[in-house]
């Protein structure tokens, strides 16, 4: 269960990076608690709707009847960790857009929107491989964490606002952070399912 717990602590956080200063862009045009609560809302509506599609897919997939051939999965969030570490993974453009097409009326569709629009690729790629190595215990704690880390990811970025530098910080690190666990659970979710082993096999 604590393994469980970590793993998903993990995962959520490198996919929680660059969400992050995405919030606090956000935030710093919020001026009301409605606004702020509003954030709060598109967060968990734009994560829950990701997180539906991949427990879908992950579901679909697990009618795969060859093990190793699931394993090929762990190539996506590979993929996704070397285009982080070589082109990077800003997306602050895309919400300074948003707002300036919708302001701050519809925060809750905007701030969804951007959730999924940004993140959306990035997250199913990495929760799909990861959820079909989950049994049905594990899968549940997974989401209990994660529901609670998507509170603590929004507080967070709304409690360190007003702290001088904080944006720059997380846009130098977070690049670094999320390539090297994206591609670690490309790896891990390839040895996995014995991909390599099985294909060796074969010649």
């Amino acid at each position: 269960m604590v393994q469980t717990i970590v793993t998903a602590v993990i995962i959520y956080g490198a996919t929680a990076l660059d969400l992050f200063v995405l919030l606090l862009i956000f935030f710093a045009r919020a001026k009301t608690r409605e606004q702020y609560r509003d954030i709060y809302i598109g967060q968990y509506l734009g994560s829950f709707v990701l997180i539906g599609i991949s427990l879908f897919l992950a579901y679909v997939l697990n009618f795969v009847p060859e093990k190793w051939v699931l394993g090929l999965l762990g190539l996506i969030p590979i993929y996704f960790g070397l285009k982080v570490a070589i082109f990077g993974d800003s997306d602050e453009e895309i919400v300074e857009e948003q707002l300036e097409k919708r302001g701050l009326s519809k925060l809750v569709k905007t701030v969804s929107l951007v959730v999924i629009g940004s993140c959306g690729a990035d997250n199913i790629g990495l929760f799909v491989p990861y959820f079909i190595t989950l049994n049905s215990r594990e899968l549940l704690i997974t989401l209990i964490v994660f529901i609670l880390l998507i509170y603590l990811l929004v507080l967070t970025a709304q409690k360190l606002l007003n702290i001088g530098g904080i944006e720059e910080v997380v846009e130098k690190y977070s690049r670094w952070a999320m390539a090297i666990i994206y591609i670690g659970l490309g790896v891990f979710i390839i040895f996995e399912n014995k991909t390599i082993q099985t294909i060796v096999s074969f010649f």
